[in-house]
Parts: structure tokens; C-alpha cells; sequence
């Protein structure tokens, strides 16, 4: 169980030092953690950081490209392809998605 809140921890600081930090409202707010028996959960407080989904998504009614598009998925992967290394598994399909 020790390793498991270890990676929950890891996971919780990357969010926060990869997500944007215009005002670091939404890394050092909005992402929050729950813990509710034996289920963990990391998750954006979007009545704190209402703009967050925009933080992710391709910029279209503004010029350019936007810095920070896909930041959440791309951390996403990071975070699970390190929980299955530092827990001693394996990645696999599952119902079709590649992980």
C-alpha cells in the first residue's frame, strides 16, 4: 500500500508542475485529491479553475496555437505509464483503447 501512495503523491506534484500557471491558480488551487476507502482519485476543482477544460483544448475563436493544448491528456499518459512501471505492471489494451 506504501508504494501506492507513494505513486498517488508523484502523481498529484506532476499534475501541479506540468499544469499552466498564467496566475498558478489552477496548480496550486484547483487540483485536488480525495481519498475514499480503498479509491484515490486526482481531479481539477472546476469552480476554482472554471477555465481549466479550455487550458486543454485547441484555441478556436483566438490566433495561434494554444501552448498548453492536450497538457491534462498528455500528463494523463505520463502519470500511468509511471504508475505501471513504479508498481511492477504492464500497460494493455483494454476494450480497445491502447493505454
Amino acid at each position: 500500500m506504501q508504494r501506492i501512495i507513494e505513486a498517488f503523491n508523484w502523481a498529484l506534484n506532476y499534475l501541479k508542475i506540468v499544469a499552466p500557471k498564467d496566475t498558478g491558480n489552477l496548480a496550486f488551487n484547483a487540483i485536488k485529491y480525495e481519498i475514499l476507502g480503498d479509491t484515490m482519485r486526482i481531479y481539477v476543482d472546476e469552480d476554482i479553475a472554471p477555465y481549466m477544460v479550455y487550458t486543454n483544448e485547441e484555441w478556436i475563436n483566438r490566433k495561434g496555437v494554444n501552448p498548453n493544448q492536450q497538457w491534462w491528456n498528455d500528463a494523463v499518459e505520463q502519470i500511468i505509464g509511471y504508475m505501471a512501471f513504479y508498481l511492477g505492471s504492464e500497460l494493455k489494451t483494454i476494450q480497445g483503447v491502447s493505454l
